[in-house]
């Protein structure tokens, strides 16, 4: 017993001098927006870029011309919505401004990172695909409202715009289809147990 007691005794001595002798060293913390940098970033499209398109835009200018193509894409899309409960017959309106918002949206874009650059970006390889697919669904849509005046083919086109927006967005977010994956499980489990609890 005493035995017992005595290796008890010296197992949590051991145990003590290394809670004392155990020490974490943890990172200093450097917040980006409170820490002064001598040099902008690579890629920050706060700095006065020299775009190969338009090399003479300043900051303010590119944040400006951000601001106002964002607002005028906000302005189409919001537009294009109320021609949702009357899709059947005023179809090609409905795309018309739903395109042009698009063309405001992605216009907004190239101001902020410059032209060159967000269509290097744009059409890189691990993006190509959605992107070529997204520029060809807006050309068509625009074709079938504006040449070919078809309103059906118009719809078909502009449905399939919606889609390959939503891939290239997802493409373009970091994390986008597993986050989209993981919400999805979520709601999914959600939806069964909350489907199971209910009485029949």
């Amino acid at each position: 017993m005493s035995s017992l007691k005595s290796d008890l005794d010296e197992y949590l001595l051991l145990q003590s001098d290394q809670k004392k002798s155990f020490s974490v060293k943890l990172p200093q913390l450097k917040v980006p927006f409170f820490t002064r940098k001598s040099e902008p970033e690579a890629n920050s499209w706060l700095k006065d870029t020299q775009d190969s398109c338009c090399p003479k835009l300043s900051r303010l200018q590119r944040i400006v011309g951000f601001v106002a193509c964002l607002g005028m894409g906000g302005l189409c899309m919001t537009l294009s919505t109320f021609y949702i409960p009357v899709l059947i017959l005023k179809a090609r309106k409905f795309a018309l401004l739903y395109t042009l918002g698009s063309l405001f949206f992605i216009l907004s874009f190239c101001f902020l990172s410059g032209f060159g650059s967000f269509l290097k970006q744009m059409f890189s390889k691990p993006r190509l695909l959605t992107s070529i697919s997204y520029s060809s669904c807006l050309l068509l849509t625009l074709y079938c409202a504006l040449v070919a005046k078809s309103t059906a083919f118009t719809v078909l086109f502009a449905v399939t715009q919606i889609i390959a927006l939503l891939f290239m967005i997802l493409g373009m977010v970091p994390g986008g289809a597993t986050g989209i994956k993981f919400f999805g499980q979520l709601f999914k489990s959600t939806v069964s147990a909350s489907t199971s609890a209910l009485p029949v």
